[in-house]
Order: C-alpha cells, then sequence, then structure tokens
C-alpha cells in the first residue's frame, strides 16, 4: 500500500525492533513475506480505521505508534504459525505458549486489529479523536 508516508519504512526493522527478545523468530520468514504482510496489515488498518491515514498524513498519529500497531498485527500471525501442533501420523509435537495472552495480543491466523489499536489508530488513546474535535474534521477537510 502506498500512501507516500509509510513508503520508506523498513518493515523487517520495525518487526525486529517491536519483539526483540523473540527477534530470532523472524529468520525462519523470508523477508519478502514478512514485508509483504506488514503491507497487508497496512490495507486492513486504513480500511478498519478510515481515520488512519488522514491522521497519519497530518501528523496527528505517530509514525513510531502506526508501525506498532501494523507489527502487532502481523506478530500475531508470526505467533500462530509457531503455536500449535505437527504430526506425521507417528511422531507428534506441539509447541504452545504457557502463558496467558495479553489483551489484544491473541495469535490468529489471520490479519486482523483489536480494539486498542483501532483506538490508538483513531485517537481515542490521547483524546484527540475524530468525534467531537474540530482539528481532525478541518484537517480532513482541507487536506492538510
Amino acid at each position: 500500500m502506498s500512501n507516500g508516508v509509510t513508503d520508506a519504512v523498513d518493515w523487517v526493522e520495525c518487526l525486529e525492533l517491536h519483539c526483540l527478545p523473540d527477534a530470532d523468530v523472524l529468520k525462519r520468514y523470508p523477508n519478502a513475506w514478512l514485508t509483504y504482510m506488514c503491507h497487508r496489515a497496512e490495507t486492513v488498518a486504513s480500511a478498519s480505521s478510515t481515520n488512519c491515514l488522514p491522521r497519519l498524513k497530518s501528523g496527528d498519529l505517530d509514525l513510531e505508534d502506526y508501525e506498532f500497531v501494523i507489527c502487532s498485527m502481523v506478530w500475531r500471525v508470526i505467533r500462530y504459525s509457531d503455536i500449535k501442533t505437527e504430526s506425521n501420523g507417528t511422531y507428534q509435537f506441539t509447541r504452545f505458549d504457557s502463558q496467558d495472552n495479553p489483551p489484544g495480543k491473541d495469535a490468529s491466523p489471520n490479519l486482523y486489529l483489536s480494539k486498542r489499536e483501532k483506538q490508538i489508530l483513531d485517537g481515542y488513546a490521547n483524546g484527540r479523536g475524530p468525534i467531537g474535535t474540530v482539528g481532525v474534521g478541518v484537517n480532513r477537510i482541507y487536506g492538510m
């Protein structure tokens, strides 16, 4: 997805920084796939939060917050593929996470935007949301 703001983002580096303790997991995936999934996550995020791109372009949404949301979405898919059962009929291997997942961190085979992440994109987390504020509405009308 080309939106002019995130074209120069190195998504592989962002994923490594986002989950540094588990960065070795990324070595199992080709960089092209990781970048592709981040671009798909951008599409899902912009479809789920219509204020996301206007806020990103106007500077109301910090690029690091946007990167955090996209990386969180992709990491859920990566964790899902890591926490599964494999069997060839005689041998069975189960890899699972022994701890409960924090809210919004559930592994999933699909990209999805959690409620908390949508709030970050829409601006509710810092009180600069699209409802009840003139700033965001005016920015959207005049393309500021």
